[in-house]
């Protein structure tokens, strides 16, 4: 099967969820600074989720670079992840109407690391394909690498967790979810020229 259609669908998704969350900031009741100051925290939530959902986005497009064609295990880990990454608009919702609270921030921190265990068994689904194809001993090397940004990631994830429940309203746990955010920034690109200069090599 092609893959486009699990890009297009995938795209859809996403500029869905980033739709409806923008959709819920309410427009400011007055012309003035006070009126402005009444939705700041609703834009900080939001702010917070758009940086997570489009740097996923960003992550999902660099890595369908890697898929030529798609099978039925793979679209089931696609659904997996796009199906937890939809939930965002509506934790996002919960932290904002009950200005940080305890308990749905603890719940934006699980749902975090439910998606990044989402995103990451596609991530193993989609190398899994390729691994075939190419040089083992490398392939090893690019695994070891995106083992040691996953673990870091879960890791300051559960910071963020532990920080949510033990010093609520401190919003100490979105600074730790940001910092596991900037691990994800920027792809790495490395991984897909390698496997493509190495399933060519093969090829050839």
């Amino acid at each position: 099967m092609d893959k486009g259609r699990l890009e297009a669908f995938s795209d859809g998704v996403i500029a869905i969820i980033i739709t409806i969350m923008v959709l819920e900031i309410a427009t400011p009741k007055g012309s003035d600074i006070v009126a402005l100051e009444s939705i700041l925290p609703r834009l900080m939530s939001y702010a917070i989720s758009f940086v997570f959902v489009g740097i996923y986005w960003n992550n999902h497009h660099h890595l369908l670079n890697l898929v030529t064609r798609v099978n039925g295990r793979l679209l089931w880990a696609n659904l997996l992840f796009l199906f937890v990454l939809s939930l965002v608009p509506v934790a996002t919702d919960w932290i904002d109407v009950t200005g940080f609270a305890m308990v749905p921030t603890t719940a934006y921190v699980v749902l975090n690391m439910l998606v990044s265990l989402s995103y990451m068994n596609l991530e193993r689904e989609v190398r899994s394909r390729r691994n075939a194809k190419c040089c083992m001993r490398e392939s090893a090397r690019m695994h070891n690498r995106l083992l040691t940004k996953e673990c870091l990631t879960i890791a300051l994830q559960l910071v963020a967790l532990a920080l949510a429940l033990l010093v609520p309203g401190s919003h100490l746990a979105y600074v730790a979810l940001l910092a596991a955010f900037a691990l994800w920034i920027v792809p790495d690109l490395r991984i897909v020229h390698a496997l493509d200069s190495l399933c060519s090599d093969e090829d050839d």
